[in-house]
């Protein structure tokens, strides 16, 4: 799907945009990106009850005895995660679980009360999800994948959804294949599912080194109609491979991914393209060949209105149609560690640097160009977003389990 020409941009009054400079990267018509730089020294400091309210806290409910870990947060606003009871210290240091796989269950954290997933039918019993392997929320509901677990008879995947305001866990699809006797050795990876055009899609990769054997295929299935699933590369049906990697939604029906072919003298070549399925890639944004960067582009995410890359560690929000860049310089030894897209405002934390700035999110507002930074305890420095709700982790990083937990607030526009 080819890109119109870029349009002129004027700069929001409710702040003034930095001067441009060339940057790196090109786009697929081979112009350099200009981006507007910005320091994140220049964040103000964001205030409870002014810019957002805290909506629900799990404090309460994550101590010595029960665990709560987040995947994400649904439409309503209602944390949605996995729980149970927490295994000791020896015990997670012995098979590297914070819940026993046995007794885990999946389900919302609403008005201080847990509220399991449940198995679909009559029963009502809860559901015991397997190894959860990525969850988006959509307006269509909540879907997720999950994983063999290690000690699995069996390895395989499956592809499940919860509707909005339900809690009976459909299953999409479902592939499995037998332990072989080199199962040691295997990896496995199942990319988070999205949802485009009443699809579901996913990228599943498997290898394994002592067979020399490695595959990544992009599956769909239909969400209303979940009889077949579709593998996306059919060579009789398209002459080229489907992105891989992490796969995000553009404009309700384009998949964007980085795409890495090992094809340059670098060693590699780094490109984020946009695929309608069935058809083929379209280029969008490069990295030059000149470029000299010690570290590769990575796609955080994207949505209707461009996609976050953080590119030489440095944060850039990149509008494809109209080519407008802002880039957030990365403070010195630190990284991006977590980055989140919630309607107008991105969310990201940072680790490395300073011992403060892991203690920091920051919170950007496409519309305004408002950029502020909210103060939160240190913890799994992972943060999840819906409509207008954010959640994040605090903590101690010394005793998880002293006032510990997940907050969600919604920010005031």
């Amino acid at each position: 799907m080819p890109l119109s020409p870029p349009t002129a941009v004027q700069p929001s009054s409710a702040a003034a945009s930095p001067a441009p400079v060339t940057v790196p990267l090109v786009w697929a018509d081979g112009t350099r990106v200009t981006a507007h730089v910005q320091g994140i020294e220049h964040a103000r400091a964001a205030t409870k009850d002014e810019d957002f309210t805290e909506e629900s806290s799990t404090r309460g409910l994550v101590n010595s005895k029960t665990a709560f870990l987040v995947q994400a947060v649904d439409s309503s606003g209602a944390l949605v995660g996995i729980y149970g009871p927490r295994q000791s210290v020896q015990e997670q240091e012995k098979n590297g679980y914070v819940i026993d796989p046995e007794s885990q269950r999946l389900g919302r954290y609403v008005s201080g009360s847990l509220e399991p997933f449940t198995v679909a039918g009559p029963s009502r019993k809860d559901y015991l999800p397997q190894e959860i392997s990525g969850m988006t929320v959509t307006d269509a509901g909540i879907i997720w994948g999950e994983i063999h677990s290690e000690n699995a008879s069996s390895r395989g995947w499956k592809i499940l959804s919860v509707s909005p305001g339900s809690t009976e866990v459909r299953v999409l699809a479902t592939r499995s294949w037998k332990k072989g006797p080199n199962d040691i050795y295997e990896h496995t990876m199942l990319r988070s599912p999205v949802l485009v055009d009443g699809r579901v899609y996913w990228n599943f990769e498997r290898s394994n080194t002592e067979d020399d054997f490695y595959e990544e295929k992009l599956f769909s299935v239909d969400l209303e109609d979940p009889g077949t699933v579709r593998d996306e590369f059919d060579p009789t049906l398209i002459d080229e491979k489907p992105p891989t990697g992490p796969l995000y939604v553009w404009e309700d029906r384009v998949l964007a991914a980085v795409d890495v072919p090992n094809d340059s003298e670098k060693g590699y070549t780094e490109t984020i393209s946009s695929y309608v399925p069935g058809g083929k890639r379209d280029e969008i944004l490069r990295v030059a060949e000149d470029s000299t960067a010690e570290y590769a582009m990575w796609l955080w995410g994207s949505d209707e209105r461009g996609f976050a890359v953080e590119y030489d560690k440095n944060l850039y929000l990149v509008d494809p149609r109209t080519r407008q860049t802002e880039m957030f310089q990365t403070p010195e030894d630190a990284e991006i560690s977590w980055l989140t897209q919630c309607g107008p405002l991105i969310s990201w934390t940072y680790q490395g640097g300073s011992e403060d700035l892991a203690t920091k999110h920051y919170v950007y507002d496409r519309d305004s160009r408002d950029l502020s930074v909210v103060a939160a305890s240190q913890g799994q420095n992972m943060d999840y977003c819906s409509g207008d709700y954010l959640s994040w982790s605090t903590g101690d990083p010394k005793d998880r389990e002293a006032d510990s937990g997940d907050v969600v607030v919604r920010w005031k526009n």
